[in-house]
C-alpha cells in the first residue's frame, strides 16, 4: 500500500482530473446559486440542479456576462481540489448563459450599467463622412452579410478601399475576435474614414457576441466613426446602441455609408445648370449696362455721377450724426466725472480730514483727543488739534460699526 501525504494525495487527484478533460471538453450546466464577488476580483458561486451542487471559481475579468442567482448557465473549465481548503470546485475559464430568459435578464442588467456610464449617449455620436475613401470592415468573410455589404457598396459607389478584418461572429471567442479587430483598426485610425461592424441575423443566443461588454466598450472608445448593422429587427444589440450610426441590416449599412452615384451625378448636373444660369444672368445684366453706356456715354456718366453724389451725401449725413452722438456721449462723461471730483465737493464749503499718514478720516471713532489732523479745503489745508470728540452714534451703534 502507498501512503500519501495530504498534499501529495490532492496533487495526485488533480493530475487525474487534469488528464481526464481539457477546458474545452468539460462543460457543466446548472443554476447559479450564492453568486458573489470577493475583493473586487474573485468570482464564486455554486452550480446546482435538483440533486447536486458544485462550486465554481474564476476571476472577475473572465466573467463576460452579468450573473444573478437563479440564472441557468454553462460553465467551461477544469475540476480541481484546492489544497488549502480541501474543497472540490470548477476553475472556470468562461461562463455562458442558457435560455432566452436568462439572456434577456443579463442583457437588461448590462444595458442599465452601461447606460449609466454614458455609453449610449446621443450627444457624443459622430456623423459619418459623406464621401469616405477607405474603411475598416469587421465581418466574417464566409457570411452572406459580408457579400451583401460589398455588393451594395460597389453598386452605389465605386473606388472605395475596404480593409477586411475577418472575425468569428458567434460562439466561443467571437467577442474577443471582434474586440481585437476594433483595437487593431484603431492603431491605424488616421487611415480610415469609418469602421463598419456587421453580420447577418440570428437568435438572441447567436448574437450575444454583439452584446458583450468589452465589445461595447471597444466601440465606444473607437477613434474612427463607427457604423454597426446586424441583420435583424426584433432586438437591437448593445453594439448597435453604442455605435455612432446604426444600420438595420448589412445592406442598410452600405446605403448609409456611401451615396448612390446616380443621385450624386443628378444633383451635380442640377447644381451645374443652376450655376451656369446664374452666371449667364450676371453676364446679361452687365452686357445691358455696357450697351446703355455705349449708346449714350454722356447720359450714363451723368447718371453715375448723380448716384455717386447721393451716396456721398448719405455718407456725410451719417458721419455728422455719428459725430453729434459721440460729442454728446463725451460731454455726458465729462459731467459725470465733474460730479465725482472731490474738489467740487470742497468748493461747496465742505472739508476733508487726514491723519498723520495722509489717510482720509471718515469716522469720529478714528479720532483721539490731542491728535493732530490735517484739514483740506478748497484753497488750502491746515493742521488742527482735537480738543473734544462728539459722536452722533450711540456706543452700541459704534461697536456694530
Amino acid at each position: 500500500m502507498t501512503v500519501y501525504s495530504v498534499t501529495d494525495f490532492i496533487s495526485h487527484v488533480n493530475d487525474v482530473l487534469a488528464n481526464s478533460w481539457n477546458a474545452e471538453d468539460l462543460c457543466v450546466e446548472g443554476e447559479v446559486s450564492g453568486f458573489r464577488i470577493s475583493q473586487g476580483q474573485w468570482v464564486n458561486f455554486d452550480l446546482k440542479d435538483k440533486q447536486g451542487l458544485v462550486g465554481v471559481f474564476m476571476t472577475v475579468w473572465q466573467l463576460r456576462v452579468p450573473l444573478e442567482d437563479g440564472m441557468k448557465v454553462q460553465v467551461y473549465g477544469m475540476p480541481k481540489v484546492y489544497p488549502k481548503f480541501g474543497k472540490f470546485s470548477i476553475t472556470a475559464s468562461r461562463v455562458e448563459l442558457v435560455g432566452e430568459g436568462a439572456l434577456k435578464k443579463a442583457l437588461l442588467a448590462l444595458r442599465k450599467k452601461l447606460e449609466g456610464e454614458g455609453m449610449f449617449d446621443a450627444t457624443r455620436k459622430r456623423e459619418l463622412p459623406v464621401f469616405p475613401e477607405r474603411i475598416a470592415l469587421i465581418a466574417s468573410r464566409e457570411s452572406a452579410a459580408y457579400g451583401d455589404f460589398v455588393r451594395i457598396l460597389n453598386e452605389r459607389w465605386r473606388g472605395l478601399e475596404i480593409d477586411l478584418y475577418h472575425v468569428k461572429v458567434q460562439g466561443a471567442g467571437a467577442a474577443e475576435d471582434i474586440v481585437n479587430a476594433i483595437k487593431s483598426a484603431n492603431t491605424r485610425h488616421d487611415s480610415y474614414h469609418a469602421l463598419v461592424l456587421t453580420r447577418g441575423g440570428g437568435s438572441l443566443e447567436e448574437l450575444m457576441a454583439f452584446n458583450d461588454e468589452q465589445v461595447v466598450r471597444a466601440i465606444h472608445a473607437s477613434k474612427v466613426p463607427t457604423l454597426v448593422g446586424i441583420g435583424h429587427e426584433r432586438d437591437i444589440t448593445l453594439a448597435e446602441e453604442a455605435a455612432d450610426v446604426r444600420g438595420s441590416t448589412p445592406t442598410d449599412c452600405a446605403r448609409r455609408l456611401v451615396p448612390d452615384r446616380h443621385d450624386v451625378l443628378r444633383d451635380l448636373s442640377f447644381k451645374t445648370a443652376s450655376v451656369e444660369k446664374s452666371l449667364l444672368d450676371v453676364v446679361e445684366s452687365r452686357r445691358e449696362i455696357i450697351a446703355r453706356a455705349l449708346r449714350s456715354p454722356a447720359s450714363w456718366l451723368m447718371r453715375q455721377k448723380q448716384e455717386l453724389g447721393e451716396i456721398s451725401s448719405r455718407c456725410q449725413a451719417n458721419v455728422r450724426q455719428w459725430h453729434r452722438a459721440l460729442l454728446e456721449l463725451y460731454r455726458s462723461r465729462i459731467r459725470l466725472l465733474a460730479s465725482l471730483d472731490p474738489k467740487g465737493v470742497l468748493a461747496r464749503g465742505y472739508a476733508m480730514l487726514r491723519d498723520a499718514r495722509g489717510r482720509a478720516i471718515t469716522s469720529a471713532a478714528a479720532l483721539a483727543v490731542g491728535q493732530t489732523v490735517t484739514t483740506v479745503m478748497r484753497d488750502g489745508e491746515g493742521d488742527l488739534r482735537v480738543e473734544r470728540i462728539r459722536s452722533a452714534l450711540s456706543a452700541k451703534q459704534q461697536k456694530l460699526l
